[in-house]
């Protein structure tokens, strides 16, 4: 039997470097392609495997469409988690627009140029879990068919949001769309940057391993024809459920640093508009893939594992008291504070009231939580009529306009709470989606909350009802996303 030829995207990063892993080992069954930036690092790292059987590298862009084409010609698969992610999507958000979303729409091009229109291609495409939002308590828990809601500021998010919409109305036979969690890497050395400051402590995170997600990317390649048209949400499962402040206690623990809230105070931390929770619904992906192998504990092994040899041996990553001072200097909510940035301020604490009032550790009580909670609802697989979409507009605050429904891939006319009218299939909205023209920039989640009540769910718990903030460029005031 002819071998199937597979192109894969991002081998460079962490889940499609473990992809590439995972296809090398499967060299018997699939060819490789790659499509990779020609950086002096990754010519460094891949320059083993020009050349060698079974394996193709196309060094180009996939903001470029001409090199988006010549790596999808030919191929039977696309597997696309590349990215460019948080922090370094933060600073330069037309890069990240590149990168997320031009990039996506190069790879549906191209394969619409295959023969047949693509109909023998087979799609599998990386979001985020960043796509929903805050979701702390009480609202962690996260299924498909939750409101889309990014965090105020997060360019990320919104250009992943814009991908995955490309992808779902792209009209391709065969594709699927994978919300992928945080994505826990052995080097959480490399983690530490500001951005760990942003998110809360009762931040609930549904991690998985770089090895399981890699692994999981690639059984794809196993699915049947119904795993196709689909949104899943991709997590670790129950074993890799925790809280940000159990992360912090246990990788300061490995750095020998002991006891993290005596270095790190808790106001240093912010207390919303971050993302991350834990899905009701990721043993839908594990039913197809298999991928829930490894769990926390596996993940701290890790960790342990790439340590320096002197915290092997018990030693510290640094005095205690010089890890205080690097991080004060880290912290960005202290720098928000200091330099009395009000649209941060806001986003991040509601005010610089709330600010002051954020309780020390003392206070800080975790409650026990069932883990193993999940869902059998699956809204893309079931069955709709036209009022059902009536239904679906209203919990959105908007109207659907059609008068007549034939299924969930045929497009109907809709409108949104501020009478935006738009088309879009009953998959999109039914995946989360809702109107285009409302998604930021700006960031204006306090009016739409007003006028959509599933936004209303996801907001109140930590929002006030009488706020209003409309952010148009929170961190670089001179780049705009436009056309998303």
């Amino acid at each position: 039997m002819a071998k199937k030829k597979v192109l894969l995207t991002g081998a460079s990063g962490s889940m499609g470097g473990e992809a590439f892993k995972e296809l090398l080992r499967r060299g018997d069954k699939y060819d490789t392609v790659l499509l990779l930036r020609p950086s002096t690092k990754n010519k460094k790292a891949f320059a083993k495997y020009e050349g060698q059987e079974g394996i193709k590298i196309v060094w180009g862009d996939l903001i470029n469409p001409d090199d988006v084409l010549e790596a999808v010609n030919g191929v039977d698969h696309v597997l696309h988690p590349a990215a460019l992610i948080a922090p370094a999507a933060d600073h330069d958000p037309q890069l990240t627009r590149g990168s997320n979303y031009e990039g996506t729409r190069n790879i549906v091009e191209a394969i619409k140029k295959q023969p047949n229109n693509g109909d023998n291609v087979r799609l599998v495409s990386i979001c985020s879990v960043a796509a929903y939002g805050d979701r702390l308590p009480p609202v962690q828990w996260i299924r498909v068919g939750d409101p889309l809601r990014p965090s105020v500021g997060d360019y990320y998010s919104v250009t992943k949001i814009a991908a995955e919409r490309t992808v779902i109305e792209s009209g391709l036979k065969y594709w699927s769309s994978m919300r992928q969690t945080f994505i826990a890497i052995p080097n959480v050395y490399s983690l530490m940057d500001p951005i760990m400051f942003h998110q809360p402590p009762n931040t609930h995170f549904e991690i998985i391993t770089s090895q399981d997600a890699g692994y999981g990317l690639v059984q794809t390649l196993e699915c049947p024809d119904d795993f196709y048209g689909r949104v899943y949400n991709m997590g670790g499962g129950p074993l890799c459920r925790l809280l940000y402040s159990d992360y912090l206690r246990d990788f300061m623990n490995i750095f020998g640093l002991g006891d993290y809230r005596k270095i790190l105070p808790r106001n240093w931390f912010c207390v919303r508009n971050f993302h991350c929770g834990w899905y009701e619904d990721s043993w839908v992906l594990n039913q197809y893939l298999g991928h829930w192998r490894q769990s926390f504990e596996d993940q701290i092994k890790q960790v342990q594992a790439v340590a320096p040899w002197y915290m092997k041996q018990g030693g510290k990553l640094a005095p205690a008291s010089l890890v205080k001072v690097f991080m004060k200097r880290m912290a960005d909510p202290l720098k928000w504070i200091k330099n009395n940035d009000e649209e941060k301020i806001k986003a991040f604490f509601s005010s610089r009231e709330a600010w002051e009032n954020i309780p020390g550790w003392d206070q800080y009580v975790v409650e026990a939580e069932d883990k193993d909670r999940q869902t059998r609802e699956d809204p893309l697989t079931k069955e709709y009529t036209l009022k059902d979409m009536q239904e679906l507009a209203k919990s959105r605050g908007g109207q659907c306009l059609s008068t007549d429904y034939v299924d969930i891939k045929s497009k109907l006319k809709w409108k949104c709470g501020f009478r935006h009218e738009f088309e879009a299939t009953p998959r999109l909205i039914l995946a989360g989606h809702w109107c285009n023209e409302c998604m930021p920039p700006p960031w204006t989640w306090d009016a739409i909350a007003r006028v959509d009540p599933a936004i209303a769910d996801v907001y109140y718990h930590n929002h006030d009802k009488n706020e209003s903030q409309k952010v148009d460029y929170l961190y670089y005031p001179n780049e705009r996303i436009d056309g998303i």
